[in-house]
């Protein structure tokens, strides 16, 4: 088989030859490129120490904590919401929150993973009193994304579910 090409074709095929080589170079960049240089087990700590440091201020009334370290395109989805929300959700609900202070639990470390400047923690909570100060017996689970923003984690998703019964 012969392929012909006229001069358009010659000219269009010479301009992505050309062109390939920056496009490639700019795909290294973005999300799944080249990435800020960190240390993982650095950056394991960092994270996790972050995520007590959301739970503890949390207990106190306190989610300024939790904005603080959130990116402007965060997208959560807590236990027992319908939906998904944004970070302007999170702000309306840290005004009236900071009456709040008697919320108790622990946390057990999961795992976490990264890919990238993209970490995925995993972790479980055990709540034994609810920020009004009713004791109860809960259980979640959770997953939260953090990603790296001018070289700093930031947590953009969220995911919690209460932990289904142990079979």
């Amino acid at each position: 088989m012969v392929l012909e090409m006229n001069t358009r074709s010659r000219r269009a095929v010479a301009l992505v030859l050309a062109l390939l080589p920056t496009f490639l170079l700019g795909c290294a960049g973005q999300p799944g490129g080249e990435t800020d240089s960190y240390d993982v087990d650095e950056a394991r700590e960092e994270i996790w120490g972050k995520e007590q440091a959301i739970y503890a201020a949390r207990g106190d009334g306190d989610l300024q904590t939790y904005i603080n370290n959130t990116s402007e395109h965060y997208m959560g989805w807590p236990p027992g919401w319908d939906q998904p929300s944004g970070l302007e959700k999170l702000r309306e609900g840290a005004k009236g929150f900071t009456q709040y202070k008697e919320e108790e639990l622990t946390m057990t470390f999961g795992d976490i993973t990264f890919s990238g400047d993209t970490a995925v923690i995993y972790y479980s909570t055990h709540r034994t009193r609810l920020p009004t100060g009713e004791a109860v017996d809960q259980r979640f689970e959770i997953i939260h994304v953090w990603t790296r923003e001018e070289g700093e984690w930031r947590l953009v998703g969220a995911l919690g579910r209460t932990k289904p019964p142990a079979a």
